[in-house]
Formats: structure tokens, sequence, C-alpha cells
């Protein structure tokens, strides 16, 4: 394991290394290629952190634009979200359209956290919108998550707990004081806020107080709202355990027993597990899966007492841990199989694969990510279950969860996709990756050994062998005399970009050698 001297959190300071940044922008971003390169250079750490923390905008909302759907409530070139639930097999397609909207999301991530976060959410505060049913139940799920990334973990519990998808997810609409339903207290302790550490010892009562608490909320399907029945609210006081110091909630009628869910909330996150079970949880997703004493003592710990000390924001504990030495030590670099959507999006952002200007064609491409991402084990909307994935919680494997025989054959169907010469198929549009406009990018194309060498440092989080060096090289030069040839015919073809003989001859060229690293082990890694 890492040495002493990595287990802090002092700030880095200065502008970083290229090998650093890139190592930051690598588990910062879905992807860093040449673009976000530029963008943060030159820059301290202080400063990307600065650009990382800002909240993206809000995203437009989906559109209705396929005819074929029947979708008779919503003209095309409007949205779904407002208007009234039509039927089950309307609702599926706009539920797909849905998610391959929020896969576009994604992939347009400006240069903030704000996706990265808003998928961490959806992995922690977990809702599946194939059991809620109703998408535009879903879609309020989403934006609540995506409004919350960089903000306040309190205000996201306390939305996230009578959001209508949460409601329907965990059946909260169904918990009346004449029949309570636990669904959502004890997922709300043990999967949301306090954890099942050792250090965790609230009862089965408790959960059974905390069920009492939040009776009598329901979904309104017309007004796609929560909405609160005082009738069918447990108005008796609730007594928890030790653990909780024995406290009573106060009983309250009418409409103010909604207010009910405040005392319980605040009761939850007077306990310091709360702030260390969110911390843990964010380590594993920036830095490794594995987590131990020292780790636990003194990083996680600190960033608990940090999330603390601001009243559960989240970007004071961000900035500590992604700005600290532990997080730049070099033994936590390519230490984490990038999950699908690092992957085939972390792919695409890297290369900067341009999208059809069209509108309608643009959105089958993202129904394609949506698919092939779903194909490897990661279906957005959907995580298997309401714990999440695998990946962040299955102890020993984690991060190997993503890897088996047929993900990762798939992984490399769909890298071999990407560098074809006619592109990746997106529902019947193609997409390309230009290896000349990447490969031009770096400022020492014309010398084969820089180009070799740079763009295995940008897209590879792991040093290769030189046996595998030589062989990537070997793709550049193969029937060339020697590298002053490469050199020639690269300034040869940048004085006469119209000679397509060459300029096929080179495309070839890098088509197979950048093929060849994204099919390399190293690769998957970051």
């Amino acid at each position: 394991m890492a040495n002493a001297a990595s287990y802090s959190l002092n700030a880095v300071s200065g502008q970083l290394l290229m090998k650093d940044l890139l190592h930051f922008l690598g588990r910062t971003l879905f992807g860093a290629g040449h673009k976000e390169f530029k963008h943060f250079e030159n820059k301290t750490v202080a400063e990307c952190l600065d650009i990382l923390l800002q909240q993206s905008p809000a995203a437009p909302a989906p559109l209705q634009d396929d005819p074929d759907t029947q979708d008779g409530l919503v003209p095309d070139g409007s949205t779904w979200v407002n208007a009234p639930f039509e039927n089950e097999d309307v609702d599926k397609h706009r539920r797909t359209y849905l998610k391959a909207w929020w896969m576009g999301q994604i992939i347009n991530r400006d240069f903030s956290l704000t996706e990265k976060m808003t998928l961490f959410w959806h992995n922690h505060f977990v809702t599946q919108a194939d059991i809620v049913k109703d998408s535009r139940y879903s879609y309020r799920y989403v934006n609540m998550l995506r409004a919350h990334a960089l903000g306040n973990f309190k205000q996201l519990v306390r939305q996230g707990t009578t959001n209508v998808g949460m409601l329907v997810y965990l059946n909260g609409n169904n918990n009346s004081k004449a029949a309570p339903n636990e669904n959502f207290s004890r997922e709300l302790l043990e999967l949301f806020t306090l954890g099942k550490t050792p250090d965790v010892h609230y009862t089965e009562e408790d959960v059974k107080a905390a069920a009492r608490i939040l009776s009598g909320w329901k979904d309104d399907r017309e007004n796609i709202c929560e909405k609160f029945y005082p009738e069918l609210h447990d108005t008796a006081d609730k007594l928890f355990s030790p653990y909780f110091e024995n406290e009573i909630i106060k009983g309250r009628g009418g409409a103010d027993g909604a207010k009910e869910i405040d005392a319980l909330l605040a009761m939850i996150f007077k306990r310091k597990e709360t702030a260390g079970f969110v911390c843990r949880n964010l380590y594993r997703w920036f830095v490794t899966a594995h987590i131990d004493e020292q780790a636990e003592s003194k990083i996680i710990q600190p960033l608990a007492q940090i999330f603390i000390k601001h009243n559960f924001e989240i970007a004071p504990v961000l900035r500590a841990l992604l700005g600290s030495e532990h997080f730049f030590d070099a033994t936590f670099r390519g230490c984490i199989v990038k999950n699908p959507v690092e992957f085939f999006v972390g792919a695409t952002k890297q290369f900067d694969i341009v999208f059809p200007a069209s509108t309608v064609e643009t959105h089958l491409c993202w129904a394609h990510y949506y698919f092939n991402i779903g194909g490897l084990s990661m279906s957005i909307g959907d995580p298997p279950s309401v714990a999440g994935w695998l990946a962040y919680y299955q102890a020993p494997k984690y991060h190997q969860w993503w890897i088996n025989s047929y993900t990762l054959g798939f992984r490399m169907k769909i890298a071999d996709s990407l560098y074809l010469d006619e592109g990746t198929n997106c529902n019947g549009i193609n997409i390309k990756f230009d290896y000349l406009r990447f490969a031009s990018a770096f400022e020492k194309a014309d010398d084969v050994n820089k180009l070799v060498s740079e763009s295995l440092a940008m897209l590879c989080a792991v040093k290769i062998s030189e046996r595998a060096h030589a062989k990537l090289k070997g793709i550049l030069l193969n029937g060339f005399k020697n590298e002053e040839e490469w050199r020639a015919k690269w300034n040869q073809l940048s004085a006469n970009e119209n000679d397509t003989g060459l300029k096929k001859d080179m495309a070839t060229r890098l088509r197979l050698f950048f093929g060849g690293i994204m099919n390399m082990p190293e690769y998957q890694m970051m």
C-alpha cells in the first residue's frame, strides 16, 4: 500500500505536471482529451477545482421527436415531462427516451463535475425507472439529483424523501397509519444516510418509528407531484432507541404532520456516521475501492469532519479530497477499472467525436450509447438494486465486477467500432473518430516517438511495457524505412491536405495505432 506520507489531505499547490493533470481530469470528467487538457493546463489545482465545482446550467427538457411512438398527447417538438400519463406502452417509450436523453447530458458534459456527481448520487440514492413506470416521475428524480449534484446533501435527502419517483419506488405512497410500510425508512437509514458499518446500531424499532413519521405521503399522478394526506398520518409520538439517545419525535396533526420528516432527518444527521458513510462512498467513486485503516482514520474521518463543519455541503469535501496529496499519490493511478460510462463516453470525449447536426439523429446516437452501456452492465436509470451497482459496495471484487468474459468482449467490440473506417453505427447514423485530427493536436506529431508517448500518456493511466510500446510504434512505421520517413510523410501531408492517397495511408496507420491502444488492458484502467 502507499507510504504514510500519501495519507494526507494537505492541498497540492502550484501548477500540475501533464501526468498529474491527466490523472486529475481522468478521474473527475468522463474522458479527457486535447480539449480538456487545453482548458485546464497552466492552472493551479485550486483554479481547476473552481471550474470543476461550478454547477452546470439546467439541461433542456427531453422532447418528443419520434412520430412512430403514437404519443397522442404530445406533438413532435414538445416535451412530455408535464403531459398527462397516457398508457404503459407510450410511457415505456418515454422512459427509454428519458434514459437516452440522460445519456446525452453525460456525453455533452461541460468542464464541471455536475454530470459525474449526478451519476454518483444515482448510485447512492437509487430509484429504478422501470419499477417507477412513470417517465415524468423519473425525470423529476434525475433533475433533483442534478440540481443538488454539488450542493447540500441534507437538502437532497429531504427532497428525495418525498420525491414522486422515490415514493413509488420504495412504496412510500403505500405507507399509512393503518398499514405502515417500512421500505423507505429502512433504506433511508441503511443505504442513504447512516450505512451499516459496525458502529451503526439503530434497531428494528427505529425503522418502524421512522416509517410512522413518513406515513401519509402519496404521489399525485394528475399533478405530477407529492401530496401529504393528514388523515393517513400517524400522529402519535415516536420513540427511538439509545443509538438515537432515546429521542422522542412529537406527533403532529393536520398539515403539520408533514413537518415530522424534518425532525427525523435532523436526528439522523446528528450522527457522525452519516458524514462518514457518504465520504466513504465518495472515496470509492474517485480514489479506490479499498479503504484500509490509515485511509479511514487519516482521510475518511477528516473529510467527514469537513462535511459536518460545512453543514453537509458537498463542494468543500470534494475540494479537500480532489486537491489532496493523497488523491495525487502514484499508488492510486490506474487502480480502478473504468465503469462502462467512463469507458464508452470517455473514449468519445477523449477523441472528440463529432455528432450529427440533426437533433433527431443525435438522439438516435444517444440511444445507441444508452443501450450499449446497458449491455456492459450499467443501465443508466436502472441500477440492479436499491444498493446501486455492485462495483461500489460488493467486496472484495468492487470495480472488477465490470469485467467478465462477456463484458470484456463487448468492450472490445465497441472499441473496434469506434476506429473502423466507416465508424460506429448508431441506429443507422454513423459517427467516426477523426484519427488525423486527433493526432494533429499533439504539438510534435511529426516526431513518431513523441506521438506514441504522448498518446499513451493521454489515453492510458498505466504505463505499458517497452515491448507493447515498440509494437505500437511499429504500427505507425510499418513499411517506412525509419522515423525520418514518418516525419517527411507527416510534413508532406500537412503541406498538402488534398493528397488523398497519402491522407488515406496515414489515417489507416493512425486508425490501427489508436485501435491497438484501445484494445490494451491498460486502456480499461483509470
